[in-house]
């Protein structure tokens, strides 16, 4: 009977940690790569900061309008585009570079649902 309540009780977590995690804004990793640029852009910034580039990109990106962001210090530009991170272009200038972004909270998610999933799987086994 313990068992029972103990996999009951993770089955329990596992579902609230489900919802939890799909109504969490992704966090983002933002990192910066200098000498690339990106291939297309649909929209172009003037007189944006780097961190402004960013948190643009990263709004857009909820909406699916920014997968990267490229940057010129010298000109202070930002452009946005859905570009995948792999079609970067090198460039020759080192004023350019390109934001990538690596979202987090859905790694920690799927790491935290194996676990739990495996300890039930643990639990079930042990019951029968």
């Amino acid at each position: 009977m313990s068992s029972l309540n103990d996999c009951v009780r993770h089955l329990l977590i596992l579902l609230v940690s489900i919802i939890l995690c799909s109504a969490t804004i992704q966090s983002v990793t933002t990192r910066f790569t200098e000498k690339k640029k990106v291939a297309t852009s649909h929209t172009t910034l003037q007189n944006f900061s780097k961190i402004k580039c960013v948190e643009r990109c990263n709004k857009e990106n909820r909406n699916g309008r920014c997968t990267l962001a490229g940057y010129n210090k010298a000109t202070k530009t930002c452009f946005l585009s859905v570009d995948d991170p792999q079609d970067a272009l090198d460039a020759t200038d080192e004023m350019s570079g390109v934001f990538f972004y690596e979202p987090e909270s859905s790694m920690i998610c799927t790491t935290f649902f194996s676990i739990k999933i495996s300890i039930v799987t643990q639990l079930l086994y042990i019951r029968t």
